[in-house]
């Protein structure tokens, strides 16, 4: 058999493995959902940043540096600088509403409708990125075994949704640190490797074609998305916060959403230098094979195996961080808010795992009958991001006026519209999630300003604020 083959398979068995252990914390449904808030700081760095690395800032950035160069390293900063952003504004406060969801949190300022709504909003694009990821880790495992992508999905689905169902958050976030350790360690190792053996930066760039040296060769669609992720306020959302609920106190929250900000800056160039080493060395490839290729090429076949199958883990990162997210959010904000409040905590932990099956069987469908459209799916629902970001912030940081309950439902109901038509749209050839953020933070400041869609907080009109 394969030798690399036999190393993910012992990979994958590792990972079931902790999924396992994460099991013997896994008693209720707090443990399952948020593990009873009593998550180390470290756990919900490391799971923080792996949930972020996954195959975007690691196949992601590699092929950007095969196809266009070094302007690919602006998509991980970029994601960097907005991660420091939200953590520094959203994890001690999300921590401190002993909130499970931001669904959750909405309610308690604008009402219901406004839960369930952000709810739905926040469930379907994190089930066409599972679909995405369990698609991007077939690709992978197919590359490096030479199996069927269809078989390679069904084994990384399926291995993600059984350890997810089985440990719950401590299970994912168990496996994220392990792998967040082995892609970094792989992607330092081929740094260095390749740096003896080619030279540094320069060096590499004198031998690639000039664009591979120009900072701005992504061009103007990829780089207004770049900076859409800062301005959206991407990460406060469920998959980050969720390991902000789940740290012992708000003051671990923050650290580890700072920590794991930091830990994102230098990945970013250790991704794209494998690329323009690819590039280089193996012309002719397959850019989304950038780099594990290169690490196949470049080290023995057992190193170059291990770091391969922390590859296909990053994907897994993403893809077990974002099911149990979205599970939490339908069973949270959905089954019982809306259908059972009194269920029973043994009622709930099965509801979760149940959930988290279904979920999981949806994305591993998509990634099956859908391959061609994923990327399409992705980029369409991300869009939607900023429509509550604004109507929160307010609830946050405005102290004189607040949204009346329904000016926000209605706020967050055009948005999304909007968000829809930008997307099919696509004005001035920028990422639709520009003139969304623009748009929805614009018509959340309008609403404060307006009498009929907000009240003063300073003349007690709470209730007002509640009924209009």
């Amino acid at each position: 058999m394969n030798v690399v083959l036999l190393i993910v398979i012992l990979y994958l068995v590792i990972c079931m493995l902790m999924g396992a252990y994460g099991k013997t914390k896994t008693h209720t449904a707090v443990d399952f959902l948020i593990a009873n808030r009593r998550m180390p700081w470290w756990v919900a760095s490391l799971s923080i940043a792996a949930t972020l690395i996954g195959s975007g800032v690691t196949l992601g950035v590699g092929e950007l540096g095969y196809s266009i160069g070094i302007s690919g390293v602006l998509y991980p900063l970029c994601l960097a600088f907005g991660l420091i952003i939200c953590m520094a504004l959203a994890a001690a406060r999300f921590r401190q509403s002993d909130a499970y969801t931001v669904p959750e949190l909405f309610e308690r300022y604008y009402g219901v409708e406004s839960r369930v709504w952000v709810a739905v909003v926040n469930t379907i694009p994190l089930i066409s990125m599972l679909a995405g990821q369990f698609l991007a880790g077939g690709v992978v495992l197919s590359a490096v075994t030479d199996m069927p992508i269809h078989w390679c999905i069904h084994i990384t689905a399926m291995i993600v949704i059984l350890y997810v169902c089985i440990g719950g958050i401590w299970a994912v976030s168990l496996t994220d640190c392990f792998q967040t350790i082995v892609i970094y360690s792989g992607l330092i190792a081929l740094a260095v490797v390749t740096c003896i053996k080619f030279g540094g930066w320069s060096t590499l760039l004198s031998q690639l074609p000039p664009g591979h040296s120009n900072w701005l060769a992504a061009g103007r669609y990829r780089l207004s998305s770049y900076i859409g992720c800062v301005l959206m306020f991407w990460f406060i959302s469920q998959p980050w916060l969720q390991r902000c609920a789940a740290s012992k106190s708000p003051q671990e929250a923050r650290k580890a959403g700072l920590l794991a900000s930091l830990l994102i800056f230098p990945i970013g160039f250790l991704a794209i230098f494998a690329g323009l080493v690819a590039r280089l060395k193996l012309p002719g490839i397959d850019p989304t094979q950038a780099v594990p290729l290169a690490m196949l090429e470049f080290f023995p076949p057992i190193v170059g195996g291990v770091f391969c199958a922390g590859i296909i883990a990053a994907c897994m990162s993403c893809s077990d961080s974002w099911l149990h997210a979205s599970a939490t959010i339908v069973v949270k904000d959905i089954y019982e808010r809306l259908f059972n409040s009194n269920a029973s905590d043994k009622k709930m932990l099965a509801v979760s795992i149940a959930v988290c099956g279904a979920i999981g069987g949806l994305g591993w469908l998509l990634a099956l009958i859908a391959s061609q459209e994923i990327v399409a799916l992705v980029l369409l629902f991300v869009a939607f991001q900023p429509i509550y970001i604004a109507p929160l912030f307010s609830a946050w940081f405005c102290h004189r006026r607040r949204l009346t309950r329904w000016a926000a439902f209605g706020n967050v109901a055009v948005a999304t519209g909007l968000a829809a038509a930008f997307t099919v749209y696509q004005p001035w050839g920028l990422h639709p999630v520009i003139p969304t953020a623009l748009v929805a933070y614009g018509l959340t400041a309008l609403c404060l300003i307006l009498p009929y869609t907000s009240c003063s907080l300073k003349e007690k009109t709470t209730i007002k604020c509640e009924n209009m």
